[in-house]
């Protein structure tokens, strides 16, 4: 059960940080107190008031978990699933899938991590670079998969950094969409694949 689960094991519990996270993204990262976070968590989870208490004593203890698990899932699970040695293009593909799929599961997070990295860099700077390391392990890899696409001739770009730049920030732009049965979510996953591949990157139809 959650409630006997240390504070080391809750600091990664799924059901503890995806409370958190509805919650951060409801009220914003700042509007609940840290007791009232607490004691709704524990509410939810089924996890122990007190331990929750020694697992995050502030409430950017608890975001920070949040964000890092969202960032690790969506860098970990890219790296597991990529075949380098697969075509550029179909690399491509699946990982414009993989990065909108991703993403939208873990929407709240990614959302929260654009407000808290700021002020994570400012003031805890050891703690902002375990969640910076993992951004740029991710930037690091889709580059290395356009410089492929580039080196077999099927990627037209004029620079390949800031070939990089754009898809990521094009895959990123998810905010404004609802799931609905005119447009899936695995559908959006195609468009943009389609975008980035014919139109960022250059490979031809």
């Amino acid at each position: 059960m959650t409630a006997d689960l240390s504070p080391d094991d809750l600091r990664t519990t799924d059901s503890v940080l995806d409370c958190a996270a509805r919650l951060f993204a409801e009220h914003g990262p700042r509007s609940l107190a840290l007791p009232t976070l607490t004691h709704r968590i524990a509410e939810e989870s089924g996890a122990d008031h007190h331990t929750l208490s020694r697992a995050f004593p502030t409430r950017w203890d608890l975001a920070r978990a949040v964000v890092l698990r969202a960032v690790r899932e969506r860098v970990e699970s890219l790296l597991a699933a990529d075949r380098p040695w697969a075509p550029a293009a179909e690399r491509v593909c699946a990982f414009v899938r993989h990065h909108v799929l991703i993403s939208w599961k873990n929407r709240s997070a990614l959302e929260l991590a654009r407000v808290l990295l700021p002020s994570l860099r400012a003031a805890d700077p050891e703690r902002y670079r375990e969640i910076a390391l993992l951004h740029r392990d991710y930037r690091d890899h889709v580059r290395a998969i356009i410089e492929d696409g580039v080196r077999e001739g099927v990627f037209h770009v004029d620079s390949v950094e800031l070939a990089t730049r754009s898809v990521l920030s094009t895959c990123d732009s998810l905010e404004w969409y609802e799931p609905d049965d005119d447009l899936r979510l695995d559908d959006l996953a195609g468009v943009y694949a389609d975008l980035v591949l014919h139109h960022q990157l250059g490979h031809p139809r």
